[in-house]
């Protein structure tokens, strides 16, 4: 097992670099000029000779090479930039976002596993039956459904008509969380749904369960300790791609809700052209998706012993 996660650690390693690289190429070749933006942002005429110092002040005329080795050593050390967009350290900035983004995203996770396990169980359990057949099409009206419109529906019906709840999120009152709970969890529950449904019909059919009614065991055992238990466990795959996704995903929720949080925050500084503030945010959910799933791949290897892992036993 230790080995497992040694190797596994190691293979992340060339997977960030991949992406902080290819994150990093792609704002370079962006067109804008960050250093005019700078300069127009606080109100300063943007003369020749203050651009071209201005760029050189922010290492805009160094070589790409050069520029993005220096990026890599600063994050090494901690230092992931100083954002001109906000004038103050980049890890800061992001320190007052995440707490935003990582609450609707934990909010949003417990509410789709608390309504697809049921559902998808439910189903499984009354295949081809009315509860099936409902369960089903709740699924696939909500993978149709887009985020940004249920969101839009959500406002206008709980906000504006039944004055319930707030149109735009307050990030210091667990209210202002509702919508846009209901708004980034929809999608998601219905490929949770789907998949647990799935699993538990395959576990249904297996032989082991013939075996165990042949031996007169009680169905609700069977369902319960056996059939369901086991095919739950490959929902942690799917349900830990979905925090991850929910993770570095949550952009659209929070520019319609108006949410303070890091995809808000990422959509002003690819605008602004804030290297330092884009280069950080890709990173940082990069880094948080691939950690989700590398924990939720050693739980279900830690909940499932049999399973080999690269050809060793556990």
């Amino acid at each position: 097992m230790g080995r497992y996660v040694i190797r596994r650690l190691l293979q992340l390693v060339p997977v960030l670099i991949g992406i902080s690289l290819i994150s990093f190429t792609l704002m370079y070749v962006a067109p804008g000029d960050p250093a005019l933006m700078m300069l127009t942002s606080t109100g300063q005429a943007p003369t020749p000779e203050l651009l071209e110092a201005t760029r050189e002040s922010m290492g805009l005329d160094r070589p790409f090479l050069a520029r993005y080795a220096s990026w890599v050593g600063g994050v090494l050390t901690g230092d992931l930039g100083y954002s001109f967009l906000y004038n103050a350290p980049v890890a800061q900035v992001i320190a007052q976002r995440l707490p935003v983004t990582l609450v609707l995203s934990v909010a949003s996770l417990v509410v789709v596993v608390a309504v697809s396990v049921p559902l998808g169980i439910a189903a499984a359990l009354h295949r081809g039956r009315a509860v099936d057949y409902v369960v089903q099409v709740l699924s696939y009206f909500s993978l149709a459904m887009p985020t940004f419109w249920l969101g839009l529906i959500l406002i206008y019906v709980f906000a504006l008509e039944l004055r319930w709840l707030p149109a735009i999120s307050n990030s210091a009152m667990a209210v202002g969380y509702v919508l846009p709970v209901i708004a980034l969890s929809a999608s998601y529950v219905g490929r949770l749904t789907g998949q647990v449904r799935s699993d538990v019909v395959s576990e249904l059919g297996k032989p082991y369960i013939t075996g165990l009614v042949s031996r007169g065991v009680p169905a609700r055992r069977i369902i319960w300790r056996h059939a369901v238990r086991n095919a739950l466990l490959p929902s942690l795959t799917v349900t830990g791609l979905a925090f991850g996704a929910m993770l570095s995903g949550s952009i659209t929720t929070e520019m319609v809700f108006s949410m303070q949080g890091l995809g808000a925050l990422s959509v002003q500084a690819v605008l602004a052209r804030d290297y330092a503030l884009v280069q950080a945010y890709v990173l940082i959910t990069a880094v948080a998706f691939v950690v989700v799933n590398l924990v939720c791949d050693l739980s279900y290897h830690a909940l499932n012993p049999q399973v080999r892992l690269g050809g060793e036993a556990l």
